[in-house]
């Protein structure tokens, strides 16, 4: 790692996590019912967010149905989504036996593309290619060359190798080797397409085997999704001398622990609903979460919030306060107008 050494501000990261990690060490016993519905909201986010990063897209109900494997998908897009579901559920449920190897990587990427059609999944690139970086205004940029892809193979061979070796010495933190092995993996884009989604996969895998669960209730992907834009640029800085081995992992890697950080802070904030709110019913914990958001919020994002309760309930509960509203101007109403929940987003696809 280019004599990496890790700041103050890394190492209190560091430590944040663990402390977090800590207090959500007893959740699996305590709160199953609830972990297991943020697990499935966690899956419908990541798919989504992954893919859209990348602008691949469809609307929010054909998602949940490919999601819930209820419908075949209908076009590329929704290809390459079920494919992304696919990989999703394999490393949440086979994480302790996928080693980090060029076989294992080359097969992820096969499962990512196996109802895609496409002759190069599961198979390094045979062609040069760019990284662009996608800008929420719609613009692209080239933010780097990687290496040549005759190089390829024995680079990834030789980043699993360092990987595992690092790993086993124990001499850095589990959560920083997986920072720079994403990173590096980004930086030698080994395939033709799905780079960034297989780099985003390859996260939660090695997230796994450093002991952090977190990624299987909170989805990681919608996190980056959200801060899209630091997300390049910490890539793009960090990229600066990749290819004469001069460059500077710490931009990238603050920030990957960034990310790691909020996503323990959600799940704590998820469960710490449930724990001091046991007994509200439906209707008062939606105008109580909606208070302390302080936004509005979609439906989506309000079930998500409220893992005590399932959809159809928080569903039910929405269209009775709404019709309270409608005939009752007292303070229940008032703070429905307050905190309106918005509507779903529009997606490209939206009409499909």
């Amino acid at each position: 790692m280019n004599n990496f050494q890790p700041s103050h501000t890394l190492i209190n990261k560091l430590t944040t996590i663990y402390q977090l990690y800590g207090e959500t060490s007893n959740f699996e016993k305590y709160y199953r019912k609830e972990l297991e519905k943020l697990a499935n909201v966690a899956k419908i986010q990541s798919t989504d967010s992954s893919n859209r990063i990348e602008g691949i897209y469809t609307s929010d109900s054909r998602l949940n149905k490919i999601i819930s494997d209820k419908v075949e998908p209908r076009d590329r897009d929704e290809r390459k989504i079920a494919g992304y579901r696919d990989m999703l559920s394999l490393i949440h449920e086979n994480y302790r036996y996928m080693s980090i190897t060029k076989n294992t990587i080359l097969s992820m990427h096969n499962m990512l593309f196996k109802y895609a059609g496409d002759s190069w999944g599961g198979h390094f690139k045979d062609i040069n290619n760019k990284i662009i970086a996608k800008y929420a205004d719609g613009h692209e940029e080239v933010r780097f060359n990687p290496p040549d892809a005759f190089l390829v193979p024995e680079l990834i061979d030789g980043l699993c190798k360092q990987y595992n070796e690092a790993f086993e010495r124990g001499e850095i933190s589990p959560l920083v080797l997986s920072a720079a092995f994403v990173f590096d993996f980004v930086s030698i884009h080994p395939f033709r397409d799905g780079n960034g989604r297989m780099s985003r996969l390859l996260m939660l895998l090695t997230m796994y085997r450093s002991g952090l669960e977190v990624g299987k209730y909170i989805s990681l992907e919608k996190i980056i999704e959200d801060s899209k834009e630091s997300y390049y640029d910490v890539l793009a800085t960090s990229s600066v001398g990749w290819n004469e081995n001069q460059n500077d992992y710490a931009p990238f890697v603050n920030y990957y622990l960034a990310v790691v950080v909020k996503a323990y802070r959600d799940l704590i904030e998820r469960i710490g609903l449930v724990h001091n709110h046991k007994e509200l019913k439906a209707d008062k914990l939606i105008l109580k979460t909606l208070q302390q958001q302080l936004r509005p919020l979609s439906r989506a994002e309000l079930v998500e919030l409220i893992p005590q309760y399932s959809q159809t309930t928080i569903q039910r509960n929405l269209k009775q306060l709404r019709d309270e509203k409608r005939s009752n101007q007292l303070e229940k109403g008032k703070i429905l107008n307050t905190f309106l929940v918005k509507t779903p987003k529009m997606t490209k696809n939206n009409s499909k």
